[in-house]
């Protein structure tokens, strides 16, 4: 009888320890699913809060599309100056800018500025790439290749060219949360335009960088 009710009581020890254990083990998983729906829950919130900024900023930027002094090309999200299109601003087969045509550059460049200010003054926490694009002409009979190395230097060059003139007369995007890039893409790039006298020109890209996560 004695080791009857030993071996019972050992049962409701166990039952008891076990019952504890469990007990301990689905606090923990509580504990841990409301932590996760909370991180959860914030980085839906950030994520909704993010995508009202960039909502912002979409409407921001239509200042700049709506200037008379830029075209907007829509299929490749940048800009080219409008009294500029279809000018060979710079010397034939150089890449000096014509004197006739570095005071309207500056202007194009001063505008592109405040832009850039005002933005960085609404949204201070965004960051901005500004690219700065040449672009090349080909000849009547396109006897340049696509992917000429003498289409990609030359165009670089001119694109350089333009942001030297902007840096000289202390036109500086190189501020706080915008970086500069200088490209170019030669005879070669999407959104040409079949009069190949309207691709010498240089172009302006203005990307946000909102999140690493959008």
């Amino acid at each position: 009888m004695a080791a009857k009710k030993k071996s019972s009581d050992f049962f409701w020890v166990s039952f008891a320890d076990l019952m504890t254990s469990l007990f301990f083990i689905m606090l923990v998983l509580f504990v841990l699913t409301v932590v996760y729906l909370r991180v959860e829950q914030n980085k839906i919130i950030a994520e909704v809060e993010e995508l009202e900024k960039i909502v912002q900023l979409k409407e921001q930027f239509k200042a700049l599309q709506g200037d008379e002094d830029f075209y907007y090309l829509e299929e490749c999200k940048k800009y080219v100056a409008s009294s500029l299109m279809g000018i060979e601003i710079f010397e034939p087969n150089k890449t000096e800018i014509l004197p006739e045509y570095r005071e309207v550059t500056l202007e194009v460049g001063e505008k592109i500025e405040y832009f850039l200010n005002t933005l960085q003054e609404n949204n201070p926490d965004f960051s901005y790439l500004v690219i700065i694009e040449g672009n090349m002409g080909n000849s009547y009979d396109m006897k340049f290749s696509p992917d000429t190395k003498f289409g990609y230097t030359r165009s670089y060059d001119r694109a350089l060219a333009v942001y030297n003139l902007w840096t000289e007369n202390e036109i500086d995007f190189r501020k706080s949360n915008v970086e500069v890039l200088i490209a170019g893409s030669g005879f070669n790039g999407l959104c040409r335009e079949e009069d190949e006298e309207k691709n010498k020109r240089f172009s302006i890209q203005i990307i946000p960088k909102v999140s690493s996560r959008l």
